[in-house]
């Protein structure tokens, strides 16, 4: 069985693959690399949330109990990040792109707050 503290370091390092993931994609200008480092983002956003259910349920919570809000709300954080991640990639003008990268950050910022805190 995997330990809370094994899953707590799993999912901190598909963050930190994600961002890193994300930088690379910004830096490419082939579009074989930018297709590579756009799937190894999508692979590391799928792991983070496999790592962050497997912290919930080392946290005790059953398949037929409620989410508490503070979990629902790093899930809507999870999603939103990734398709601004989307939108990111699509836009042309570098001020929209600075833009959602600030968003991205202050959505990052708002999970760790969430994950240290756990309000209601």
């Amino acid at each position: 069985m995997i330990t809370y503290e094994h899953y707590k370091a799993m999912h901190i390092f598909f963050i930190l693959c994600f961002f890193s993931s994300m930088g690379f994609v910004s830096c490419q200008s082939k579009l074989i690399q930018k297709k590579l480092g756009k799937w190894l983002v999508g692979l590391a956003s799928f792991l983070i949330f496999v790592a962050g259910m497997g912290l919930i349920a080392r946290l005790g919570f059953k398949h037929d109990q409620a989410f508490p809000l503070w979990v629902k709300l790093k899930i809507g954080n999870w999603v939103a990040v990734n398709i601004l991640f989307i939108c990111l990639f699509r836009l042309k003008t570098i001020e929209y792109k600075a833009v959602i990268t600030s968003i991205i950050l202050l959505l990052a910022w708002f999970a760790i707050w969430l994950a240290v805190n756990k309000p209601v």
